[in-house]
């Protein structure tokens, strides 16, 4: 398997999970990937070798989008990463809210910091290349300074005996 850690500012760096030791309790732990100034991680995920996932990119200002996970090249540990999307032109205070690995069957909740919350299928959002910009996921209004603060997955429903 392999880890991929997402910065907020669209950088994602994949790297195997075998790269990553033990360390003890009071250590620091391993560099997972370099940060450019004003940069912080959004998102970290672990990637199956199923190979049928994508990863949902979405921005703080409700753009996203699907990227097929093949996409992002396995490095080593520590690298700076590459583009997941391009931030729409003049919008420079924007920034990625989450990445999360999703399959086309999933569900899933975004939530924005005014308490809106909208539930969307996953493949109704349209799988585009690393440098493109996405779609419209999520309507906010900017100017009143609401923005994507979460996204969640939808549990799948677990239909048993009902006992």
């Amino acid at each position: 398997d392999d880890v991929l850690v997402g910065s907020t500012r669209a950088q994602p760096s994949r790297f195997s999970a075998k790269d990553m030791r033990p360390t003890a309790r009071t250590s620091r732990g391993v560099k997972a990937m370099k940060l450019k100034k004003g940069d912080t991680i959004a998102d970290v995920n672990i990637l199956s070798s199923k190979g049928n996932e994508s990863l949902l990119v979405v921005t703080k200002e409700g753009y996203g989008k699907r990227v097929k996970t093949d996409e992002f090249r396995t490095t080593a540990r520590g690298g700076s990463g590459v583009i997941a999307i391009k931030f729409k032109a003049g919008r420079i205070d924007d920034r990625v809210s989450a990445m999360r690995v999703v399959n086309e069957e999933d569900e899933v909740l975004f939530s924005t910091s005014q308490g809106v919350i909208v539930r969307q299928q996953v493949k109704k959002i349209s799988c585009q290349g690393r440098s493109a910009t996405g779609v419209l996921v999520q309507k906010v209004d900017v100017r009143a300074g609401d923005s994507i603060s979460t996204v969640s997955i939808v549990p799948k429903e677990d239909v048993g005996d009902g006992a």
